[in-house]
């Protein structure tokens, strides 16, 4: 019991103290805003009065703000620091979402969404650059402990919404108000001397950078340090522009194959006469499923460190996870796809982030990490208008073959990385610590 224990100290204490703040920032923020994800539809059809197709505009319209809040984060950073920039996000969230209690109506309720899911991407890619700023020996870990820190949120956050939804609608946004007032405070007291020393030494670091000549440059940066690559990958600023694409367009693909469990699943499964509850039952089980893997996952990156690999194999499994739903319709198969599709998860979607700060110089990290955000957003903007096109017109077996087999699509991409990754090894002669 002893030796256990002091491991778990020395794993406490290798993590930096401020890696820990911003997992609570983060489980906070998510915490807040997943009061209202599982609800919103509801306000606006039982609240607002109106029928799902405007409540899937309103919800279309939010999620593409925030597709521009997180490229807007992401430069802002970059630009100006986390503190301002996170300030701002967090105070348009409180503000805005407390805007519905005095105004009704779907029309200036659709504006409200539309200043809140650009306020509410603020934090993601700011917290994800401070992290690897923060952690750059961490890795994937680093990116890892923010994934299920969000996790953590979601579970919290989603249980919570519907207790206080019932409630009353009104207990929800000042909730979420809450939740943003409470990180303006941590962010302020606890958190503002350690931002601005970051700030400042990523400044005084990318000043040297730029005064020293190209061959000093090389001699002197760690080899972690993405800003060496051949001429052939870098179009402009230091930034590897093909790598990242690749892993980019890839991780777009993923989500959109990824979110028919959070739309065209949900609807088959009432199809086949499954309750609702049974459902839910599911992303319950992906919630534990994501604490409980921890430990394989954790096996699996020490003996396989490849990144490229991680998200290859995430996006097979989530092909295996469509085919067992598309061939069996049983309750213990989707079960069992769900866990499929969790250990999936698992491995690829902390990868993304991890390999981005990789490749990122650290003078443009925060912009790239706002790129991850965005692409995330958008494939789960495509993915349920796709998904609900070859429902309708193609039936649901078609849709759940054609995503299995669409998952070669992004797993051809992180493969094409590994290799042109590889390649950019062969010309330079020195290695990219992925």
């Amino acid at each position: 019991m002893d030796t256990v224990w002091a491991r778990g100290r020395t794993w406490v204490q290798a993590v930096p103290p401020l890696v820990w703040l911003l997992m609570t920032c983060s489980f906070l923020n998510v915490a807040g805003l997943s009061l209202l994800w599982p609800v919103n539809a509801i306000y606006i059809h039982e609240v607002l009065g109106q029928p799902m197709t405007i409540a899937g505009t309103v919800l279309l319209v939010y999620s593409g703000a925030g597709l521009a809040g997180s490229f807007l984060a992401g430069a802002g950073y970059d630009r100006f620091g986390a503190l301002p920039v996170l300030s701002a996000g967090f105070a348009v969230c409180a503000a805005s979402i407390l805007v519905p209690l005095g105004i009704r109506g779907w029309v200036p309720y659709m504006g409200v969404m539309a200043i809140f899911g650009l306020a509410c991407a603020v934090p993601f890619p700011v917290l994800n650059a401070l992290v690897g700023h923060a952690w750059p020996a961490g890795g994937r870990r680093a990116y890892n402990f923010m994934y299920v820190a969000n996790n953590i949120g979601v579970a919290a956050g989603t249980a919570l919404g519907g207790v206080v939804a019932q409630r009353s609608f009104a207990s929800v946004f000042w909730g979420i108000a809450l939740a943003n007032v409470l990180l303006l405070v941590l962010l302020w007291t606890v958190l503002r001397s350690a931002l601005w020393q970051l700030r400042n030494g990523r400044v005084e670091h990318r000043g040297r950078a730029q005064e020293a000549p190209a061959r000093g440059r090389e001699q002197d940066q760690p080899v972690a340090d993405p800003s060496w690559t051949a001429p052939s990958t870098v179009e402009m600023d230091g930034v590897p522009w093909r790598l990242v694409t690749l892993v980019l367009v890839g991780f777009t693909v993923g989500w959109a194959i990824y979110v028919q469990w959070q739309s065209a699943i949900s609807v088959y499964m009432q199809d086949l006469g499954f309750p609702l509850a049974a459902y839910s039952a599911l992303w319950t089980l992906n919630g534990l499923l994501i604490f409980a893997l921890q430990p394989l996952v954790g096996a699996v990156v020490r003996r396989v460190p490849n990144l490229a690999w991680h998200m290859v194999t995430g996006v097979a499994l989530y092909a295996a996870a469509y085919a067992l739903v598309a061939s069996w319709h049983s309750y213990s198969a989707f079960v069992t796809a769900m866990t499929v599709m969790t250990l999936g998860e698992v491995l690829a979607w902390p990868s993304v982030p991890a390999v981005i700060g990789q490749l990122a110089p650290p003078h443009r990290l925060g912009f790239l990490q706002g790129l991850v955000g965005s692409t995330a957003t958008l494939g789960r903007m495509v993915g349920p208008i796709a998904g609900g096109w070859l429902f309708d017109h193609a039936g649901v077996q078609s849709l759940l073959w054609t995503a299995a087999a669409a998952c070669v699509l992004p797993a051809l991409c992180f493969a094409g990385f590994h290799f042109a990754q590889r390649r950019n090894v062969t010309d330079t002669g020195r290695p990219l610590s992925l």
